[in-house]
């Protein structure tokens, strides 16, 4: 594990203190009202971006008002989050403007928030970046089912990264080398001929959990940006086709100093004896019985004194 993660930043994860640069001149004249293909876009709830390190930025739907609550009452106030959100019908709406006003992150596009548009979301995130955060050094993209273990971030972030930030970075949880394209039709993921012609997926990574260096965020937006093609699978498009364009390599999180196992784990059951507080970094929860595994894992972590006087 050490020799491959050695082998990653010979191919170019090299520190550095100024991980990027953006200039609007690399970018199509329209681009501010712009995803990709829609040429009407704008931010409907657009916060300000904090000045920090890292963020950590969340696909949510407008629905999901208890795994927000979760994250903002456990883990969430110890980082810089915010939550990216599409369009969504009158009544989530009123019920999102307040949680706007009351916790100021939510962020907003316009267009319908469903799965069908997952891409343009991911490509939302990069373009708040790109135009409200030119001074982060790490961005994390996560989905609202995933638990962070922020005490160990810093691990991650010094030990494993660089504290000044990193370039052409993408990690992931999981990299599908060779996925098989999903044809049935009870499949909410069932791509059709017409959409996806080969029968598996480029090496892509699993969304749930991303780290992106900012270079790479902008790498990606301005070709999306640019060739303006759209393919609804986001995993796919934009960590597989669209990044093996740019001649990128994925990492990903399965390497910790001192230790073999994975920072990633999945508990999608009620055995939570195995969670490590110490050398955990994330968790996938699933259901049934989420609310109930999160707030376990909480306590585990957060209230574990000898973890937070580690």
């Amino acid at each position: 594990q050490e020799d491959q993660f050695a082998l990653l930043l010979s191919q170019g994860l090299t520190s550095s203190d100024s991980t990027w640069q953006s200039s609007s001149d690399l970018l199509p004249p329209d681009d501010s009202t712009r995803l990709i293909n829609l040429t009407n876009f704008e931010f409907l709830i657009n916060p300000p971006c904090l000045d920090t390190v890292y963020l950590v930025l969340i696909h949510s739907a407008p629905y999901n008002y208890e795994r927000r609550r979760l994250i903002r009452n456990t883990w969430g106030p110890r980082v810089s989050l915010y939550f990216f959100i599409g369009e969504t019908d009158p009544s989530n709406q009123t019920r999102l403007d307040i949680e706007s006003e009351t916790y100021h992150d939510i962020v907003q596009g316009r267009f319908w928030d469903s799965y069908r548009n997952l891409t343009y979301k991911h490509t939302m995130v990069f373009k708040w970046v790109v135009y409200n955060c030119p001074h982060v050094k790490y961005v994390f993209k996560l989905d609202d089912d995933v638990f962070m273990n922020v005490i160990q971030l810093d691990e991650l972030l010094t030990r494993t990264l660089s504290p000044h930030g990193t370039r052409n970075l993408l990690m992931c949880s999981i990299v599908w080398e060779k996925s098989p394209v999903l044809r049935t039709y009870r499949s909410k993921w069932r791509v059709s001929f017409s959409e996806y012609r080969d029968h598996f997926y480029p090496p892509h990574c699993h969304g749930n959990i991303l780290l992106y260096s900012p270079d790479v965020v902008f790498k990606l937006y301005q070709h999306l940006q640019t060739d303006q093609e759209y393919f609804w699978v986001d995993d796919v498009f934009i960590t597989g086709i669209v990044f093996s364009k740019l001649n990128l390599t994925h990492a990903k999180f399965s390497w910790w100093p001192g230790h073999d196992e994975p920072i990633v784990s999945l508990f999608n059951n009620w055995d939570l004896r195995k969670y490590d507080p110490h050398k955990t970094l994330f968790a996938l929860l699933w259901e049934p019985d989420f609310v109930s595994k999160y707030k376990y894992m909480y306590k585990a972590t957060y209230l574990n004194t000898s973890l937070l006087e580690s």
